[in-house]
């Protein structure tokens, strides 16, 4: 999920805790996100943060407040006939109680408070409250449903663009944002996703293994390492034989499900998730359709592997092994999720290579998005091992990590090229590179401080080190 993406989910659930929320719905048609998005690019993109935020609360809220305080003032004090709104109507309604049920009934009604101008004097002192409290907003005002509709569509959109400003700048936010991604090594070091959203047709050739039969798209690496995906027979024929390779979002849903993971995977490679809270990660809405999405790419992958064939020596390996969604009492949708035994080595070893997940979503391209994780491992290594930043990779070192859709090599080796240009552009982890024929001199960002702590550290802390222990050596 991109920024702005990030942003507007965080603006979206800060609002629905305030009055701002029943003052948006009932002044504005449409949802928020389509509001929230146009006053960030209106007032924050690309600005300092910190002065748009001042000349908002000085501009608008600020004098917005004191307007209003004193227009209702002096409306009450005046009396003037034609005004009937605010503080003056309620004095008016009040003073019509007052006289119809006598001081009696209305001390009882209001608190012990006397008289009507009493109580007027109490709501001009929460008034007065209201608008020299930095947290309260225009959308508290007590009277705000007897403002014009285009008073109230301002102070909404004043109010959003306030909150936004204070979330960007909020530390927890800024902190969230660096949520940290980890793909394991036998998804970067073997070409298993696509770098192409291509689709698959499967007929022949077919191979029986295990009791099934799979049908196979081989992949040729060019230096004697071939690899086979195994599609199952009757998963590929319940779609028409005509299938989705498994592709960038498969990657990034497989990544957000081993997010989730805790104690039940390190002692049973078990993962349960919720469907909603992988819809609401990788989507901007959470449609019935999303839901649906998601629930076919968790059965795909476990429809899917892969067979990687070098020196007469063949290792298999897959992602899921078993899949259950099944709907709790409350509607909730659960997948019960089995983990390969390779990818579940390499979670356990901490065979894994980690990346701030809002950097990721910063890619557009498919290529950029798998090849990230190679460099990345890389980089790392350059640091743990206190190597030179520079390295230099050939065609075949690609080959063998990146799947590539085309069959030309040239063609491929200007997609490796336009993928690196984009890793330099958006400042990820190459700093620089350099192609001479079918060679690649490639220079790494060092690595930083923080990177070493958030990046390096390692992150178990649901699991004490003794499980991951008695796991490991009861699988070596």
């Amino acid at each position: 999920m991109d920024y702005s993406s990030l942003l507007i989910r965080e603006v979206i659930d800060r609002v629905s805790k305030l009055r701002l929320l029943s003052v948006y719905n009932e002044s504005i048609k449409g949802d928020l996100e389509s509001t929230i998005l146009p006053l960030y690019q209106q007032h924050f993109e690309n600005k300092d943060v910190n002065e748009a935020l001042r000349i908002l609360k000085k501009d608008f809220l600020n004098r917005t407040k004191r307007r209003w305080l004193d227009a209702a003032i002096r409306d009450y004090e005046q009396k003037k006939p034609k005004k009937n709104k605010e503080l003056i109507g309620e004095y008016r309604a009040l003073t019509a109680y007052y006289k119809t049920n006598g001081k009696e009934l209305f001390c009882k009604q209001f608190e012990n408070i006397p008289s009507p101008e009493e109580v007027i004097n109490k709501r001009i002192d929460i008034l007065r409250e209201w608008s020299q409290e930095d947290s309260f907003f225009l959308t508290d005002y007590p009277y705000i449903h007897q403002k014009t509709k285009t008073q109230r569509e301002k102070a909404i959109h004043t109010d959003i663009s306030i909150i936004i400003g204070l979330t960007i700048l909020d530390p927890s936010f800024q902190n969230g944002n660096h949520s940290i991604i980890e793909s394991p090594f036998s998804t970067v070091e073997n070409p298993f996703f696509s770098n192409s959203r291509a689709k698959l047709l499967v007929e022949q050739p077919l191979l029986e293994k295990e009791g099934k039969e799979y049908f196979l798209s081989t992949y040729n690496s060019e230096d004697g390492t071939d690899y086979e995906l195994l599609i199952e027979k009757e998963y590929a024929e319940e779609n028409g034989n005509k299938i989705s390779d498994l592709d960038r979002f498969d990657y990034k849903v497989f990544l957000e499900i081993m997010s989730q993971r805790d104690e039940l995977f390190a002692t049973q490679k078990i993962i349960n998730v919720k469907i909603g809270d992988l819809v609401k990660a990788l989507y901007k809405t959470d449609s019935k359709r999303n839901y649906q999405m998601i629930e076919e790419r968790i059965t795909k992958m476990k429809h899917y592997s892969m067979t990687k064939v070098q020196h007469n020596k063949k290792i298999a390996y897959g992602i899921f092994d078993f899949v259950d969604i099944t709907t709790m009492p409350n509607g909730t949708r659960i997948a019960e999720i089995h983990v390969n035994e390779v990818i579940y080595r390499d979670y356990i070893q901490r065979q894994t290579v980690r990346i701030y997940k809002n950097k990721v979503e910063k890619l557009s391209l498919d290529a950029a998005y798998h090849l990230l994780f190679v460099m990345q491992k890389e980089r790392l290594i350059c640091y743990e091992t206190k190597s030179s930043y520079n390295v230099t990779r050939d065609y075949l070192y690609f080959s063998t990590r990146v799947r590539f859709r085309k069959r030309r090599k040239k063609e491929n080796l200007v997609e490796i090229e336009t993928a690196l240009d984009e890793l330099v552009e958006q400042k990820l982890a190459v700093q620089s590179y350099k192609r001479v024929g079918q060679v690649f001199q490639i220079t790494f960002i060092p690595v930083g401080e923080s990177e070493v702590k958030d990046l390096l550290a390692g992150d178990y802390e649901y699991a004490p080190l003794s499980i991951y222990q008695n796991v490991t050596s009861s699988i070596g």
